[in-house]
């Protein structure tokens, strides 16, 4: 017992003597031009033990006390070893390393690859262009940014949805969509719409991304092209943007704690500038019209107060104070007051540490946004936590979770034209609001009934909703709570063998309401009041196994490899109820309402339960090989089998090839001062679109236990069978792509060019085609069709002018884009895309994709409309007609950063060139007469441009001249401009715009040397402050950057769905 104490003793004695002897070395590393390096990786040579430095680049390392080396080693850099002796201080400069400076980029599947390998085009945008702005969608925030991908909200309204389109449109019928990759695993971005455009679901939808939080983002890659994301199949189909979060990126960092809190201001941007000199009525007449086509305010001194004139008694009798009462006519006070500035605040904290064998990092992050609408708010809380290590050696972990809680509300935006009722009869806050007569005393008058229960404005019939009572009264909610983790382990069973098993799990469930009081005016459903509830549960179960190989075949050839095998479930769950015939004002409970159905009756009868379930399974592989790190090849390949079309069709198997060639890496004396990198690149990829829905190859048998009812009252079952008859011999569309690519860089890296071009194609398009009822079905998916999509994307960018602290850095990029329908085949000349059957977005063979089909004017042989004789107006051509061409013909964006001594000044301007527009807020406002007099004069006579007949020649035909017929200024605007035509309703979307500009100051470290504060940023923010359509009236002041018909496969459409939204504020950030 007492050797075994004595031994004990020894041996701790001899434990506290090492530790004794250990002692703490520190150092600052810096750049070979004196700047700081964190990050750097600071390892004591042949141990594991190490650490990396802070954001000053200073570390701290306990070592032994006979010293031994330490080894510092960051990318782009070269590593370095220095000998520690016996100093307790080690500084390093580390020299900067020519062939570490390609960037490291994430693209398929997680894998991180050298820039210049790729032989396809990938688009980055960092932290520093994702934090601290005064949106809170991410996808807002790469607006702009990024050539070749087009962003496009479906309106201002705070939350609101979001449409992207990556280098065009995939398919017709089917989701053209891109594929959000998370942390490594599929991210759910859909938008869930209550319903379609014309019953109010698509311009209150969210799209799901929404739940992201832009200040947890560490980097955003967007996979462009086929040959880029064949490794995703036919998920990424129509490109891939993957997004690492704080949490997921993986890296180990100093410990610092960063505080970011940002406030801005939420306004109206594109209200109409409203005239002052002519007041309610029609042809010069005074009366409760829509119009504004009455008399001038100098022209009558008063008129009765139109509540005295309501038809309805119990309204009449609501307010007797205006009976017999007379008002003055003059000038009421603008809409503008109508729109509240709102107010968002974002508050975000992030922790983060760690040394080499384990980091962590945790988020917080709470954003609350108030809507320049009334009734139109967005609530998010966010909460992050990754974790990575080295459990051995040879095993590594990575985690990440997300919780998010986003809750919404907004008025009903339904769409409408201007007339007298929105489309499909659900109310809108804006369906009749921006062009109310400029003598309606808005905010003066009573906006309800004394109980508040009843709508109440100026028109007799009462026909016409007050704005003030639909936000108040109607109210569309969405509350999602979302969890979401991606996992992976890596184990190295040798130095050139690993593999990596990788599970994702995406769930949310979203609680939607529709709140419709009773007592609105439109809409034979809404006017008893409405309540619907859905919850929707999705969710998505993604596993990955990858084996990884690489080797160096020979001295010049490496070779690298990834073998996986991919499974992805999709579940979609929902259930819901609809009520209506309300009991009790403002109570909304089911109970409270006396019809309830499993349809949604007023809002399209839609089904609200609803289950589907997709399984996807994909075996892929990706083979590359490095001649001399100038010449690179990669063969990639995946082959999937889909749960949604029949065995025999549901497997396809996707080839892609890409070359890399680097001449100034391969011609030693090409590279110069003038030419300092040259790249070119090609690349093939091939893809699929399956099914639009998962079981389109199957038809449907209906079933409702109460359709009917007996005398007793009893309910009655029914059976029958879908009109719509499922294809089982239907197959995937198939997609190729041929993109070519240069990128270089010159006059001593001051200036870099990336240039793309490429060839996508579509065939074997999936369409819904029409069938003859005699056949007991009305519709039926078929295989036929092709388009295409041609197009350049260039981004340009360097440093302007560089002296001594000041610099001035410029990007450019520019995106042109040709999407055409090639082929419908012979069974069918034109198919809807989306809008209405009578006005909206068509394929049609040989012409660009998306064509406007709407009503149009008769034309004369020589081409000019032609104008009837009868009342100086346009005739209507009894066909429809192409009114328009929606693909603009080029975008580009202008970014330019100017730094001085610490202060940063960023300047984003946006442009678009052409891309005709279906708009109703300049029709409406135009045609009603509400907008500034310079663009449509109240008071004088018009003459319309076109030709009418004047009899007929020898022959019978008719004999056209210039028209010279005199039409009233109400003809013009009501009956042409807004009440016409669908022609005259077309406008051009061209716009140039100030997307983004902010002022940041980031205080000296001198200053916050005496402190714990390691850095601190202040920056003023501004968002969309400035638009200008030129090719649009100037004092409607539309802005074009808008899609009514909600996210899909529509462009061009506006429904009054709301003016866009401008945001300034401040944001400060502080890292401890």
């Amino acid at each position: 017992m007492k050797k075994f104490l004595l031994l004990l003793f020894a041996g701790c004695f001899s434990v506290l003597l090492a530790a004794a002897q250990d002692r703490a070395v520190t150092g600052k590393v810096t750049a070979d031009d004196g700047s700081p390096l964190p990050g750097v990786n600071v390892l004591l040579k042949g141990t594991t033990n190490g650490t990396v430095t802070d954001s000053e680049g200073v570390y701290t390392l306990t070592v032994p006390a006979s010293g031994g080396t330490l080894v510092f080693s960051f990318i782009g850099f070269a590593t370095q070893e220095v000998a520690i002796g016996s100093r307790s201080s080690v500084d390093a400069t580390l020299a900067s390393d020519t062939q570490q400076l390609s960037e490291v980029v994430v693209t398929a599947q997680g894998i991180a690859r050298d820039k210049k390998a790729l032989g396809y085009s990938v688009a980055s945008v960092g932290e520093s262009q994702l934090a601290a702005k005064p949106q809170n969608d991410v996808a807002r925030i790469l607006q702009g940014k990024v050539p070749g991908v087009s962003i496009t909200p479906t309106g201002g309204t705070s939350g609101s949805a979001t449409n992207i389109q990556i280098r065009g449109f995939s398919s017709i019928t089917g989701n053209t969509q891109p594929l959000f990759v998370v942390d490594g695993v599929p991210f759910n971005s859909a938008t869930n719409a209550g319903s379609g455009f014309t019953t109010g679901g698509a311009a209150a939808a969210t799209s799901r991304f929404l739940d992201l939080d832009p200040n947890n983002i560490e980097s955003v890659n967007i996979l462009k092209g086929l040959a880029a994301t064949v490794l995703y199949g036919d998920q990424g189909r129509n490109g891939v943007i993957l997004i690492t979060t704080k949490s997921g990126r993986g890296k180990s960092r100093a410990s610092e704690i960063t505080l970011q809190q940002t406030f801005s201001i939420v306004e109206a941007s594109s209200i109409p500038k409203f005239q002052s000199k002519w007041g309610n009525g029609f042809q010069g007449l005074a009366g409760p019209f829509f119009s504004n086509w009455g008399p001038a305010f100098t022209e009558v001194d008063s008129l009765g107060h139109p509540y005295q004139f309501l038809v309805d008694p119990a309204l009449q009798n609501a307010y007797p104070e205006y009976f017999f009462q007379r008002i003055s006519y003059k000038p009421a006070t603008t809409i503008d007051e109508f729109f509240r500035r709102g107010v968002s605040s974002n508050t975000s904290i992030n922790m983060n540490g760690g040394n080499d064998q384990v980091g962590y990092n945790v988020a917080l992050g709470y954003a609350d946004e108030q809507g320049f609408a009334p009734g139109n708010d967005v609530e998010r809380l966010n909460i992050s936590m990754g974790f990575n290590a080295a459990v051995t050696k040879k095993l590594t972990m990575k985690t990440s979770f997300i919780f998010a809680r986003t809750d919404f509300q907004t008025p009903p935006l339904n769409a409408a034209t201007g007339g007298g009722a929105t489309l499909g009869g659900v109310p809108s806050l804006y369906g009749q609001f921006l062009y109310t007569p400029r003598d309606v005393q808005l905010f003066d008058w009573p906006f309800a009934t004394p109980d508040g229960q009843r709508s109440i404005y100026y028109r007799g019939s009462n026909d016409i909703v007050n704005p003030l009572w639909a936000a108040a009264n109607y109210k569309e909610t969405s509350l999602t709570n979302r969890f979401f983790n991606s996992t992976s382990l890596t184990y190295d069973f040798t130095e050139n063998l690993n593999f990596t098993y990788r599970v994702g799990f995406d769930t949310y469930t979203e609680s939607q309401e529709r709140k419709y009081n009773r007592g609105g005016v439109q809409g034979p459903n809404v006017i008893n009041g409405i309540y619907q509830t859905q919850i929707i549960r999705n969710s998505i179960w993604n596993h990955d196994f990858i084996f990884g190989y690489q080797k160096a075949l020979s001295d010049d050839l490496n070779f690298s490899s990834r073998i996986g095998f991919n499974s992805r479930n999709d579940r979609f769950d929902r259930d819901g109820l609809y009520s209506e015939g309300q009991g009790v004002f403002d109570l909304f409970k089911h109970y409270n309402f006396r019809v309830a159905s499993s349809r949604s009756v007023a809002f399209g009868g839609r089904i609200l339960n609803r289950v589907t379930e997709e399984q996807r399974m994909g075996v892929y592989g990706d083979f590359s090989f490095d001649y001399k790190e100038y010449l690179f090849l990669n063969l990639a390949g995946r082959n999937d089998w889909t749960s949604t079309l029949e065995q025999g069709n549901n497997s396809i198997f996707y080839p892609s090839v890409s070359v890399s060639f680097i001449p100034t890496e391969a011609f030693q004396n090409l590279e110069s001062k003038t030419l300092n990198y040259l790249k070119f690149r090609f690349g093939f990829g091939t893809s699929a679109g399956f099914a639009p829905f998962p079981y389109g190859t199957r038809t449907f048998a209906l079933g409702n236990s109460r359709d009917y009812a007996d005398l007793t009252g009893a309910p009655i079952g029914s059976n029958e069978v879908d009109d719509y008859l499922g294809n089982p011999d239907l197959e995937p569309e198939l997609q190729q792509e041929i993109e070519l690519g240069l990128e270089t860089k010159l006059f001593n890296n001051r200036l870099s060019l990336d240039f793309s071009v490429f060839d996508r194609s579509t065939r074997n398009l999936i369409l819904d085609a029409p069938l003859d009822p005699a056949t007991g079905y009305t519709r039926t998916l078929i295989n036929v069709g092709k388009l295409s999509n041609k197009g350049i994307e260039m981004l340009l960018s360097g440093t302007v002018f560089q002296k001594a602290d000041f610099t001035w850095d410029a990007t450019f990029n520019y995106t042109v884009l040709r999407p055409e329908i090639l082929d419908l085949g012979t069974s069918l000349t034109q198919v809807l895309i989306g809008g209405l059957t009578t006005r909206g977005n068509f394929a049609i063979a040989n012409q660009p994709y998306g064509v406007i089909v709407g009503t149009a004017a008769l034309r004369a042989p020589n081409g000019e409309r032609v104008v009837r004789n009868s009342d100086g107006l346009y005739a209507v051509d009894p066909e429809q007609r192409i009114i328009g061409n929606p693909n603009p013909d080029w975008t580009g964006s202008l970014i330019n950063n100017f730094s001085y001594r610490g202060v940063t000044l960023s300047v984003q301007l946006d442009y678009r060139h052409g891309g005709d527009m279906y708009a109703s807020t300049p029709s409406a406002t135009l045609g009603r007469g509400v907008v500034e007099e310079g663009d449509n004069p109240l008071d004088i006579s018009y003459i319309l441009p076109g030709v009418r007949q004047d009899g007929v020649d020898a022959e019978g035909n008719p004999v056209y001249v210039k028209n010279d017929l005199q039409i009233t200024a109400s003809d013009y605007g009501f009956n042409t401009q807004f009440n016409g035509i669908d022609e005259t309703a077309i406008f051009d979307g061209s716009f140039i715009r100030l997307r983004e500009i902010s002022i940041a100051y980031e205080f000296p470290k001198s200053l916050l040397s005496k402190t714990p504060i390691k850095a601190a940023t202040l920056q003023l923010n501004g968002n969309n402050l400035w638009v200008n359509a030129f090719n649009v009236p100037k004092n409607v002041n539309f802005d074009p950057e808008v899609l009514s018909t909600g996210v899909g496969n529509g462009i061009g459409f506006d429904y009054l769905t709301g003016p866009q939204a401008r945001r300034y504020g401040v944001s400060l950030r502080v890292t401890f």
